[in-house]
């Protein structure tokens, strides 16, 4: 007599359970991009500010003898520089680069690129300027305005 009972999976429950799995690691792992990109984006926006304040807090403060600081933007880091104009070559700039999928595009006005606070009121020496922040998938606007309010 045969035995009908036999126990196991078939091939098409475990084809099955592999697709769920594998929808499952696909969700996850885009929303694991997604949380990344975010984040890297937020922290280089926090970074950029924090960078504006140090250089608004050293033209008040007039570090090292030198009357204004600036940020000069590029579209994959900042620098932040001592006196009213930008040298690239100048041995003091300091320069932070944004991790790799991030960039600033957009520069607007361009004429305002850099930014240079004055000494006694801690205010820019132009109008401000505005630019996109982020990558393909996300980003957000900056905008730094004459008092050096970063929004």
């Amino acid at each position: 007599m045969e035995d009908n009972n036999k126990k196991g999976f078939t091939l098409i429950e475990i084809l099955i359970v592999i697709v769920i799995l594998s929808i499952m690691a696909l969700v996850v792992g885009f929303a694991y991009i997604t949380f990344l990109t975010h984040t890297n984006v937020n922290s280089t926006n926090q970074e950029i500010y924090s960078i504006i304040k140090r250089a608004q807090d050293d033209s008040l403060d007039n570090l090292d003898g030198y009357q204004n600081y600036g940020v000069y933007f590029s579209s994959t880091s900042v620098t932040l520089f001592q006196g009213s104009s930008y040298s690239q070559t100048d041995p003091t700039n300091k320069v932070y680069n944004f991790p790799p999928s991030v960039y600033i595009s957009n520069i607007n006005p361009t004429a305002n690129n850099p930014i240079v606070f004055a000494s006694q009121t801690g205010q820019l020496t132009n109008s401000g300027i505005s630019f996109v922040l982020g990558n393909i998938s996300y980003s957000i606007n900056v905008n730094i305005n004459i008092n050096g309010a970063v929004y």
